[in-house]
């Protein structure tokens, strides 16, 4: 990856591209101002331990789920900025159309295990709803959690999609 993750990225020319950038760039952002709470909150829990010798109740179980919710909120958006660790180390003596060809199997590879984690984590929900499994010191359901995740794994699966057909069609220079 040559260019800083500071640079404007221009959306894609064509709509499906473009579609797909507004999208994961929007989940990034909720993504964002979901950490932004949780940040909130933790100064909030700090300053109120400080201060009376009692942090907020349940503070690290909103954290974590939180922080589940957010992280799954950025990977769609990584994936359009190409911005995913990548090892070349292996493939940096062959040429640019077999390493776009490997990049976009990758990339299928990634669309498929993230198309069945988002069925599994709908398959997850219901279980977790009919259940009434519940976090241990607010009571809050963690089927919200699994239920907030989900369209961020399915939106990955169809960035990894889209940068798999993206790379099959690029020529080698």
């Amino acid at each position: 990856m040559a260019e800083s993750l500071g640079a404007p990225l221009p959306p894609p020319p064509d709509p499906v591209g473009r579609w797909l950038f507004h999208v994961s760039r929007g989940f990034a952002a909720l993504g964002g101002l979901v950490l932004v709470a949780i940040t909130l909150m933790s100064v909030a829990s700090i300053a109120s331990r400080f201060l009376t010798s009692k942090g907020l109740q349940g503070d690290f179980e909103l954290v974590q789920l939180g922080c589940a919710v957010a992280v799954a909120a950025f990977l769609p958006w990584g994936q359009m900025r190409g911005s995913h660790v990548m090892v070349d180390f292996f493939t940096e003596g062959i040429g640019q159309r077999a390493r776009n060809r490997l990049d976009a199997l990758g990339a299928l590879l990634l669309a498929i295990c993230a198309a069945v984690v988002a069925w599994r984590m709908v398959i997850g929900t219901l279980e977790l709803r009919a259940s009434q499994e519940s976090s241990m010191l607010l009571g809050v359901p963690t089927w919200y959690a699994t239920l907030l995740m989900t369209p961020s794994f399915a939106l990955l699966a169809l960035t990894a999609l889209y940068s798999a057909r993206i790379k099959l069609q690029e020529r080698a220079p």
